[in-house]
């Protein structure tokens, strides 16, 4: 079990910037803050800190700065001192050592490595890639080796005629080269005689038959890569949440966290829990630059059921006004 689930938690340092720039030439605040919620969705209860590099306030849009000042205010991000040494990447690493935790990134932090040995742990490293009409898809990796060490630098070996080694101020005369060897004569060329084509049916050993190698079987995956898109509630309890409620419907919930894109509403239903998500958008007219400015945890609000994930079993709630 790795120090990351030790306590039961899991405890995650984001590569932000990473995931803010993946598929694209320049950061987006919005795609990084739906890689988050994604993220506490397919994983729930993670405690999750966002690390983005010193230059990401000045390289996003000019209408998602105030939106990051506001987050980086919270506390929900941070970012490394100005003229750190690695910049954002070394930060990142020290916050994950320091905290035993996973990473999310696509970098294999090459240049680290060496300081970072623990990086080709199974479940330290977790990849994440936004996928067309289907959501993140987030993945075990395993770093890409750099080179390590450079290469060494040859000494060019010099030796005077008398046997004895040069040293400062010793005039070194250049020999002349030696003529280039002249060409060699062509020789005639013999005549081979074409040998019978039956001669050589004959002669000619037989093929053996190639063996094909065995396939080697596929490598299992990782265990935090089967986790991907885990459903969120059982099918049973959803089964039921599904036909007690209809979509539209009006219902109650409790605020139980926050994510950087919304919130996490439970409902009571016959005594158990169903976990469901209030995303930002859904949350008012305008909608709030963060869910915890309209919602605190632990207060109960009554919301509609505006949308249903099949595949991870969770319901997308609308709060009501009141």
């Amino acid at each position: 079990m790795s120090a990351a689930k030790s306590k039961g938690k899991m405890r995650v340092v984001v590569d932000g910037s990473n995931l803010a720039t993946e598929g694209r030439s320049t950061p987006s605040l919005p795609q990084l803050r739906d890689a988050v919620s994604s993220f506490l969705i397919e994983y729930p209860g993670a405690e999750m800190l966002v690390v983005v590099d010193a230059t990401f306030g000045h390289r996003i849009v000019a209408s998602e700065q105030v939106a990051f000042k506001e987050l980086e205010a919270a506390g929900d991000m941070v970012s490394p001192p100005a003229g750190s040494v690695g910049r954002g990447d070394a930060f990142i690493l020290k916050i994950a050592e320091r905290i035993g935790g996973i990473v999310l990134s696509n970098d294999s932090f090459q240049e680290f490595q060496g300081d970072h040995p623990w990086l080709f742990e199974e479940g330290r490293l977790i990849g994440g890639k936004p996928v067309p009409r289907v959501g993140w898809i987030f993945t075990a990796r395993v770093p890409v080796k750099g080179s390590g060490r450079p290469a060494p630098v040859k000494k060019l070996a010099i030796v005077l005629p008398d046997g004895k080694k040069p040293t400062i101020g010793t005039t070194l005369t250049p020999k002349a080269a030696k003529p280039a060897p002249k060409a060699a004569k062509p020789t005639p060329t013999k005549t081979v005689k074409k040998a019978d084509p039956a001669e050589l049916a004959v002669k000619a050993p037989a093929k053996k038959p190639t063996v094909k190698a065995p396939a080697k079987k596929a490598a299992t995956s990782s265990p935090a890569a089967k986790r991907d898109r885990a459903p969120v509630n059982s099918e049973e309890l959803f089964s039921t949440f599904l036909t007690r409620f209809k979509l539209r419907s009006h219902l109650e919930g409790t605020v139980v966290g926050f994510t950087s894109h919304g919130a996490i509403i439970e409902v009571a239903m016959d005594g158990q829990l169903v976990q469901c998500y209030a995303p930002t958008t859904s949350l008012g007219e305008p909608a709030p630059a963060r869910a915890r400015d309209v919602l605190k945890r632990g207060s109960t609000h009554k919301f509609r059921f505006s949308g249903v994930d099949k595949d991870r079993r969770i319901a997308e709630l609308s709060l009501v006004a009141p």
